[in-house]
């Protein structure tokens, strides 16, 4: 994976929307930026207004797609996705601690994007979320969750939608309990069958939805004020008739929402090593950890994530250390 860092200064500007009770702040690019921007018409959203509840404690510090995956936050995996499949305008949308994302994202901006975020002041669903942030701009978007690790080819399924003319196209995967879980049904030509179904057709095949998808500009405006984008958007879609795309994507895909699997994700990315940010400080007998920006490990640690800042006194071992609390984990 890599970062890019803008090295241009970014704006910050804020507006109250009346009509949403929400709050807009936007990062505005550098004016190459604007023209790369000038050239597509397909906007970005990551989600990211959830309250973070599984992974609390660590939510207290900050919100669920700010916490540190690696070096960066949760979220910038998204945005990198976005930006590569030609988003150049992406909005986030936020609610716990929503006024931090923009400070720990902006070290990470990306060159060329501009990244909004709309605050919720009442969590408005993913559906109802998509609708407040995007329903101004009568373009249409592509989506991804804020606190999924997953790098699939958005960009395939932008072409397969704009190739269908569909009204919605879904980024799937294969899962051995898709049926169990409500899958997607998927037929042959990449249209959509069936919607959180337990039985299909033999010539239909059972995905499950990984968060990822494209939405035209009159899904969006077909959305509810709040409410969830599957059960109040894509089931409507599809029993009104309309062409929903699917695409499979077999690569990684990971939900980052517990504490044992954001543990496991980041030791991932050690290697069975440490993994340490060249500004940590970091003293000898550090085992398998992932250590951040500005930490410093002053005793032993074993299969641990020290966040950015935080200051490790005590051996630890199967825990995330932040600047304010040591969590175990199981």
């Amino acid at each position: 994976e890599s970062e890019s860092e803008s090295e241009s200064e970014s704006e910050s500007e804020s507006e109250s929307e009346s009509q949403s009770g929400s709050a807009q702040r936007s990062l505005a690019p550098s004016g190459e930026g604007r023209q790369a921007r000038a050239m597509t018409e397909m906007l970005g959203m990551v989600l990211a207004a959830g309250k973070g509840t599984r992974l609390r404690p660590l939510t207290l510090e900050r919100p669920k797609p700010g916490v540190p995956y690696g070096f960066a936050p949760m979220a910038q995996v998204s945005l990198e996705r976005l930006a590569g499949a030609g988003c150049r305008d992406i909005t986030l949308n936020t609610h716990h601690l929503g006024e931090l994302l923009p400070g720990l994202l902006e070290p990470h901006a990306l060159e060329g994007i501009r990244t909004r975020f709309v605050h919720e002041e009442v969590l408005l669903g993913t559906g109802g979320g998509i609708r407040n942030a995007l329903l101004r701009h009568d373009a249409p978007a592509v989506i991804m969750n804020g606190d999924i690790v997953f790098r699939g080819d958005v960009g395939a399924a932008v072409r397969h939608h704009e190739a269908l003319g569909a009204i919605a196209t879904m980024v799937v995967r294969p899962a051995p309990d898709a049926v169990t879980l409500g899958a997607i049904g998927v037929r042959k030509d990449g249209t959509v069958a069936s919607l959180l179904a337990k039985e299909h057709a033999a010539d239909v095949t059972a995905y499950m939805f990984t968060g990822a998808h494209v939405l035209s500009a009159r899904a969006i405006a077909s959305l509810p004020e709040s409410g969830c984008v599957v059960r109040e958007g894509y089931v409507r879609w599809l029993a009104a008739g309309e062409t929903i795309g699917a695409v499979v994507d077999h690569g990684p895909w990971s939900d980052l929402g517990t504490l044992p699997r954001y543990l496991e994700a980041n030791l991932a990315l050690a290697q069975q090593a440490l993994y340490a940010h060249p500004s940590a400080e970091v003293s000898t007998g550090a085992r398998w950890s992932l250590v951040g920006a500005g930490a410093r490990v002053e005793a032993s640690i074993d299969e641990c994530v020290v966040w950015p800042g935080a200051v490790v006194r005590e051996p630890a071992t199967r825990a995330i250390i932040t600047p304010e609390r040591v969590v175990p984990v199981p």
